[in-house]
């Protein structure tokens, strides 16, 4: 029997004890009717204690924070399980999206925030949340999960967004002459059902129209001393007209104070100076480009 069944089960016993004592039964009673041990129907009826305390049953109900913890998790999130104990854990290198999401999760839940740990060996910042029901009910998958997704749409694109998502500026030459672009990733990944229904729910919901761009095969990885190669390729789901950038911005836009600086700056600088060489000028003026993204400058005249 699965832990779920057996907790379904106690919950069941605990209903059909309450009943009898009310009738008067005594605890061998009870127990010889319900099949359940004396210690336990003692606990239950004596001590007040509750079948479903140490499982801390998660009820879902539908809001903007748990769309987004929906979000978080399709992206960088991760459940483990070991025996009958399941964790939902985020390992990043932000430690501004661990608080979030630690606190977000919290709330959902009604605990204080989760501790957020900084592992060194791989210079991490990693948050757990160790609930059996909550993480049964993230595992649900995206069909599982679509009509929570569905009432409040745009917690769930910012969570994923937030995960792997960023904005998107190229300072390029077309046609031999400079030219300003602002795009915002939604996210990049492997998985095309995960992608294809985030585009779904940003065209239905929210009105957005997204377009997938292949940014080829990830890069080898090193484990346990062994190059690893996928064969697996990645996409990008990509946001490129200009108003339905801007209306991202409004309506979603990132949580991350970093990502949604850098996306208002752009919006700004094409809407004041439009694609052209000017509004080169002006970005390189503030921003520089680092390793893997756009930097903003210590000073600035």
């Amino acid at each position: 029997m699965s832990p779920s069944h057996r907790l379904s089960r106690r919950i069941r016993a605990y209903g059909e004890a309450v009943h009898l004592a009310q009738r008067g039964r005594s605890i061998t009673e009870i127990s010889n009717e319900t099949g359940m041990p004396d210690a336990t129907i003692r606990g239950w009826l004596v001590h007040s204690r509750r079948p479903w305390t140490r499982y801390e049953l998660f009820r879902p109900t539908s809001s903007d924070q748990l769309s987004y913890v929906i979000g978080v998790y399709m992206g960088d999130g991760s459940i483990s399980r070991w025996r009958n104990r399941f964790s939902l854990r985020l390992s990043v290198k932000d430690k501004e999206f661990a608080d979030k999401f630690s606190s977000t999760c919290a709330q959902i839940l009604g605990k204080e925030p989760y501790s957020v740990r900084h592992v060194e060996d791989r210079d991490n910042y990693e948050t757990i949340v160790a609930n059996v029901s909550f993480c049964k009910f993230l595992a649900r998958g995206l069909l599982g999960l679509d009509r929570y997704v569905r009432e409040h749409p745009s917690g769930f694109v910012r969570g994923l967004a937030d995960s792997d998502g960023c904005p998107a500026v190229t300072t390029t030459k077309k046609r031999g002459k400079p030219w300003f672009f602002v795009q915002v990733v939604v996210a990049t990944s492997t998985s095309i059902r995960l992608l294809s229904y985030t585009r779904t729910i940003l065209r239905e919901c929210l009105g957005l129209k997204a377009t997938f761009v292949y940014k080829g095969k990830p890069r080898p990885s090193v484990y346990k001393d062994k190059l690893f190669n996928s064969k697996k390729r990645v996409f990008d789901l990509r946001i490129s007209r200009f108003g339905d950038v801007k209306r991202f911005s409004r309506i979603v836009g990132f949580d991350l104070a970093r990502k949604q600086e850098k996306l208002d700056a752009a919006i700004a600088v094409h809407e004041r100076f439009g694609s052209g060489q000017d509004a080169v000028e002006e970005w390189t003026r503030r921003w520089v480009r680092g390793k893997s993204e756009w930097i903003l400058k210590k000073s600035v005249d």
